[in-house]
């Protein structure tokens, strides 16, 4: 028969041997660095995060790339603003999730909360959605709770004939696609733009980076050095402690 003062003592055993006070000690040791990457059709935003993913791991980080929403939603047709609501829902429990453990260092989004608040004014345009209905999401995705845990987020945008070119290299067709075709293209680079200079007064931590005239190399390496110094300067310079 277990008495309660060995049951106890077995159980203060148990924490020392799993550490619980580091373990679930978050200031001790912090959350991951998160990322989002969100854009233009073939602005870049693959070859960049694919890129980041193999450098951060190479310098000993453990990351990870969650599978973009649109790889994830594919029940959902892309004609409907339901589509942009649902891949950012897909997205926000995985922010959540891994906001509140240690299971890697950095995470990387290939679109996130962001994302879906630059594409409630394309709904609206095409009559999909009232403005007071676009509003109430944008507000909902950019709450405090949750959008505060992205640390960086780049919207990559381009010209739309370069972005075309680019689409054309790799592609089995050169039929335009819904998005890829350069009225569209166009009108989402506006809306990036538009959200870019509504938006960074109020988060700091975003960058619009035109990729236009630049090569993949000089892509990833102007990103990947900009990364390092805001990791870099939340950690150290200018460390703020969270509130959960």
């Amino acid at each position: 028969m277990i008495t309660e003062s060995i049951l106890e003592e077995k159980c203060i055993a148990l924490q020392k041997r799993l550490n619980c006070g580091i373990r679930y000690n978050r200031i001790r040791i912090p959350r991951p660095f998160f990322i989002e990457i969100t854009g233009t059709p073939s602005a870049g935003k693959t070859t960049v995060i694919t890129k980041l993913d193999t450098f951060f791991k190479r310098k000993g980080f453990r990351v990870l790339c969650p599978q973009e929403g649109a790889q994830a939603i594919r029940h959902i047709e892309r004609t409907t603003p339901l589509y942009s609501i649902r891949t950012a829902l897909y997205a926000l429990p995985i922010l959540i999730n891994l906001s509140q453990g240690h299971l890697y260092d950095i995470v990387i989004f290939d679109r996130c909360l962001f994302d879906s608040y630059c594409w409630m004014p394309y709904w609206v345009d095409k009559k999909q959605m009232t403005k007071e209905e676009a509003e109430l999401y944008q507000k909902f995705f950019l709450l405090h709770f949750f959008a505060r845990y992205l640390d960086a987020v780049y919207f990559m945008v381009c010209n739309p004939a370069i972005a075309i070119a680019r689409e054309h290299k790799t592609s089995l067709t050169k039929e335009p696609g819904r998005t890829t075709n350069p009225k569209t293209l166009q009108e989402l680079k506006e809306y990036h733009e538009r959200a870019f200079e509504k938006l960074s007064p109020e988060f700091p931590h975003l960058y619009l980076f035109d990729s236009t005239n630049y090569s993949e190399q000089q892509m990833v390496t102007i990103i990947g050095n900009q990364l390092i110094e805001v990791f870099y300067a939340k950690t150290f310079l200018n460390p703020i402690e969270e509130i959960t």
